[in-house]
């Protein structure tokens, strides 16, 4: 999932800042995100795709499939 997310970034060209400054998301939690270190809401998800002109299906099921998994718990 993170893989995926950075990616996505990538596409956008935005720093942490920039998504902060972009998504209703803080650089910190995009820091999370992009990191592994958290799930990223379904509304982060759809964001970042948003910026990246990315349908956000994919990245969706992937998600969910992570979130299935217990992934962040612990």
């Amino acid at each position: 999932m993170p893989a995926a997310l950075r990616a996505l970034r990538d596409r956008t060209g935005l720093s942490l800042a920039g998504l902060a400054a972009r998504t209703t998301f803080s650089k910190s939690s995009w820091h999370r995100y992009l990191g592994g270190r958290a799930l990223p809401p379904r509304a982060a998800v759809e964001q970042l795709c948003a910026l990246a002109g990315e349908p956000a299906g994919r990245c969706l099921a992937l998600r969910e499939v992570v979130a299935a998994q217990g992934y962040g718990e612990g």
